[in-house]
């Protein structure tokens, strides 16, 4: 965690695009964060949930150890605290289900051969592109893909779980310091 003072806030210019027979035009950029810690020593962020911090909060960025890549934001001037795309993947029942279809039609061309040679290796070869054999793959392939995905969940759902839980250690270890000194 890196704590410290805004000191520059602004917006990283990705691209422009301008249709030229609709003039519509479309910019894409980041929001950026330079905060200066307590040791003196600047420090560059860019993310979409560094968009409300302005020059002179007090700030504390969150990241990730092995990549440096930004996991929470927390505004001490202002008392926000937003987390990082990663913390907030929807692991709802509509999400899972609408995911499994998705990944479903993705992986079935090349499930295709699995379910031929699994079904030939049983003797079973000749009714792997039937009627029923195409039902069976279907049903097969999106309960597979629907418990591999509930299975994937119940772990981020842990994964994140526990790392909101470190979050609001360290900033609620931070917040005790500040009101110390």
């Amino acid at each position: 965690m890196v704590r410290g003072v805004v000191t520059t806030t602004k917006e990283q210019l990705h691209s422009v695009r301008v249709d030229r027979k609709t003039g519509y035009g479309r910019i894409n950029a980041t929001p950026e964060l330079w905060l200066r810690d307590l040791d003196g020593k600047e420090h560059r962020y860019r993310g979409d949930m560094f968009s409300a911090a302005q020059p002179g909060h007090e700030v504390a960025v969150v990241t990730r150890a092995p990549s440096g890549k930004p996991v929470a934001f927390a505004n001490f001037t202002t008392g926000v605290v937003h987390d990082g795309d990663e913390l907030n993947v929807s692991t709802s029942l509509g999400a899972t289900l609408v995911s499994t279809f998705g990944l479903s039609l993705l992986l079935a061309l090349p499930g295709l051969f699995v379910w031929s040679a699994l079904l030939e290796s049983i003797g079973l070869g000749d009714h792997a592109f039937t009627g029923t054999g195409f039902q069976l793959y279907a049903v097969t392939l999106i309960a597979c893909v629907y418990a591999g995905l509930t299975v994937w969940s119940k772990s981020y759902k842990e994964r994140s779980s526990a790392l909101r839980q470190q979050i609001d250690h360290l900033l609620t270890r931070e917040t005790a310091y500040t009101s110390q000194t």
